[in-house]
């Protein structure tokens, strides 16, 4: 506390009062007391005086002896000079002057002469003189020796002053030394009195730098009387007060930032002046920020890099919606900036809300251009078919072998349509359910077996060789539903007898480990683009643009959908000219029954 401020000029404040009030005292005590000791001096004097002028006896040029006696011996006496003088003669008796003073002495009987001349008017005259060349002033009393108008003389007792300022000397030294003592008996009485006033005002102190600094928890001591007292509750009612509305303000923005990184969509609000104030963590995706890259990116820098704060600007000038789609790093991102206007009809700021687009435009173009390829691919078996059945119609066929011919066209097209029909129901009955197979263990040999049998005779007739090298009996069980499983790896397999050209092979294999097994098809056929790759199990996708190709282009996406059915992935690799692998991967069975958290019987599948 002794290094405080505050401390320090109290303390030095009070001492300063206690030495102003010494030296003040010694100064008015110097002028004040001069007079009063003269006072005193003077009516020590004046009967002395009186006594002997009563005495005198002074004729024109004689004195009674006492009083001759006691003039001539007056300094040794009572340390000071007497002077008689005549009125009516030029007699002047006095004391020997010492030889400092014989220079002064006509100036001493002229002044004496000077106050007789006032005795008319008091029957004694006090004063005090200096003369040039002594040290100190002289104190004269000055009576008359008879009657005060009609006396013979005066006597004058010349008392030198210097006897009187020793003793005011003296007394001041006194009163220096006894309050140089007090001031010093006093500073430790003084620190403590002051760090006794200063120590309520240093708890109070203590409060409130822990409040700027955040601390609510502090309190000042309640225990002073008085204005303190006060001051400390105050203080302490301030604090609570404080942390309470702190605690409720934190809250209601962890809320509200909870709130704001909840929405999917990414929001900024900006001040009048386009500063950021508020904006969420979805802000950063939205627009492909990654975590790292937005630590050193500021929102305000943000909104200049991206120019989004022109966006901003205008909305808060011309105090309206504000409505753009922008493109950066291959997405598409809404903007709507909304200007945030008060009462008054100015506005405040505004608030943008940033929506990744690019996922729903891309549904978009998928819906029209799964209805472009519905259209297209109902339109042609139509269109064949009614062009075969007008002629028929009009009995325009006359030939019984032009009329099988159509009719052969008509059943192959129907065939070709009821396929397709088919195919888009199970498609979408696939996509409507959200319930998964129910998984078993399954034996691969019987299935790859399947296959084979059913595809052997279509493959022949492509003139394809379609095969399963290996031995099957050393495939592991897997987890999955048969059936549709079977119908994943059909899928693959009519799909390579479609795009493998006469001549060409088809193999199925199996690779395994203790975690998955990887069934494949692999063909010699034409191969697919690479820019084609992530688009083969799409609807309706066919890498022949023209469409001249056999197939609904449905295929891939139902195998697709099947395994996401049956927790399956699948994965395609191929070069344009090298053929194609399509790989379905599911878990073995050990793998499976391992994670599974209860004890469950599997019934093996025939």
């Amino acid at each position: 506390m002794r290094s405080s401020l505050l401390f320090r000029r109290v303390f030095t404040l009070l001492a300063a009062a206690l030495i102003l009030w010494i030296v003040l005292t010694a100064i008015l005590y110097a002028f004040i007391a001069r007079p009063v000791f003269t006072d005193m001096k003077a009516r020590e004097i004046e009967p002395l005086a009186h006594i002997l002028a009563d005495r005198a006896g002074l004729t024109d040029d004689s004195l009674d002896n006492f009083v001759h006696e006691t003039v001539g011996y007056a300094n040794e006496m009572f340390g000071n000079w007497m002077f008689v003088i005549s009125r009516n003669t030029p007699f002047i008796f006095h004391t020997p002057l010492p030889d400092s003073m014989t220079s002064i002495r006509q100036e001493i009987v002229s002044t004496v002469s000077d106050a007789d001349r006032q005795l008319a008017k008091a029957d004694s005259v006090v004063f005090t003189k200096s003369f040039k060349g002594q040290s100190s002033a002289f104190l004269f009393v000055v009576v008359p020796i008879g009657a005060p108008l009609d006396g013979p003389g005066s006597l004058a007792i010349v008392q030198p002053m210097s006897e009187i300022n020793a003793g005011i000397l003296s007394l001041n030294l006194a009163l220096l030394t006894s309050s140089l003592a007090i001031l010093l008996i006093m500073i430790v009485p003084i620190m403590l009195a002051t760090m006794r006033i200063l120590k309520p005002l240093h708890s109070v102190r203590r409060v409130a730098m822990a409040m700027s600094a955040g601390d609510f928890s502090q309190r000042a001591d309640e225990s002073a009387s008085g204005e303190f007292h006060d001051l400390a509750v105050a203080v302490n009612h301030l604090a609570g007060e404080l942390s309470s509305l702190i605690a409720q303000l934190t809250f209601e923005r962890n809320r509200l930032r909870q709130i704001l990184n909840s929405i999917a969509e990414g929001i900024i609000a900006v001040n009048k002046e386009g500063l950021v104030t508020e904006c969420n963590l979805k802000v950063w995706d939205v627009f492909g920020v990654t975590t790292d890259m937005s630590r050193p990116l500021s929102p305000d820098v943000f909104l200049q890099t991206t120019k989004l704060n022109e966006f901003f600007h205008d909305a808060m000038t011309m105090k309206q919606d504000v409505a753009h789609v922008i493109s950066k790093d291959h997405r598409q991102i809404y903007c709507l900036i909304t200007p945030l206007i008060n009462e008054r009809g100015t506005h405040d700021g505004a608030v943008g809300l940033f929506r990744d687009i690019t996922e729903s435009e891309r549904l978009e173009q998928t819906r029209r251009d799964y209805i472009a390829n519905v259209s297209h691919e109902l339109r042609t078996p139509l269109t064949a078919m009614r062009a075969l059945l007008e002629p028929l119609a009009e009995d325009m066929v006359r030939k019984e072998d032009d009329k099988k011919r159509y009719y052969a066209i008509l059943l192959r097209e129907t065939m070709r349509l009821s396929r397709l029909i088919n195919d888009m129901l199970e498609l979408s009955r696939l996509q409507a359910t959200d319930d998964s197979a129910e998984l078993c263990i399954v034996q691969l040999e019987p299935i790859i077996s399947n296959v084979l049998q059913r595809f052997q005779p279509v493959a022949e007739e492509h003139d394809v060789s379609l095969s399963a090298p290996g031995s099957m009996s050393d495939c592991p069980n897997v987890w999955s539903d048969p059936d549709w499983l079977e119908q994943i790896i059909a899928i693959f397999v009519d799909n390579a007898i479609k795009f493998t050209p006469k001549g060409g092979d088809i193999t199925l294999g199996i690779k395994a480990d203790s975690d998955t097994a990887a069934i494949s098809v692999r063909d010699s056929g034409v191969g697919i683009a690479p820019e084609d790759i992530d688009h083969v199990f799409d609807r309706f996708f066919k890498a022949d643009r023209a469409h001249n190709e056999p197939g609904t282009g449905l295929g891939l996406s139902i195998a697709s959908e099947i395994a996401r059915q049956i927790h399956a992935t699948l994965s395609v690799k191929s070069e344009p000219g090298e053929g194609s692998i399509f790989t379905v991967h599911v878990r073995t069975a050990d793998a499976a029954i391992k994670d599974m958290p209860v004890t469950i019987d599997a019934e093996e599948s025939p």
